[in-house]
């Protein structure tokens, strides 16, 4: 996949108000099991981004996700469930499962970052064990 095609599926991607949709669930159906969603789609994104060196998009991602649902707060009246998320409100919910989110998100790129660089060291040592002939010792 090409990298234009890729930054539009992230862009796209992180445009959807993930954490309102989590609080919108929360309080509407009263399961929790919303949030175990998003954060797969989100760690699924995060995964992608790492997978396709668009590390930048993620940043950008967030910022927009968290924007978008503040956006749907105020469109959608969530501050009339403010009673159910005692002793927050729902802005400063968002805020939270914001950061939580992307303290997930920076954890899975340090491992995946930490994996590909151990694959190039490896790499490298083994070209270097073989003295610098190549993979298949040509």
């Amino acid at each position: 996949m090409d990298a234009k095609k890729s930054r539009t599926i992230l862009l796209i991607g992180y445009c959807v108000p993930y954490v309102f949709l989590c609080l919108y669930g929360d309080a509407v159906w009263g399961t929790g099991l919303v949030y175990a969603a998003a954060a797969a789609v989100v760690a699924g994104l995060c995964v992608f981004a790492c997978k396709m060196q668009q590390i930048k998009f993620v940043v950008l991602g967030n910022i927009i996700s968290f924007a978008v649902s503040e956006l749907c707060i105020l469109l959608f009246a969530l501050e009339k469930f403010n009673y159910y998320f005692k002793p927050f409100s729902a802005h400063v919910l968002v805020g939270i499962c914001s950061v939580i989110g992307i303290l997930i998100q920076a954890y899975l790129i340090s491992r995946l970052t930490d994996d590909r660089q151990r694959a190039k060291d490896i790499l490298k040592n083994r070209q270097e064990k073989n003295g610098s002939r190549g993979f298949w010792g040509k």
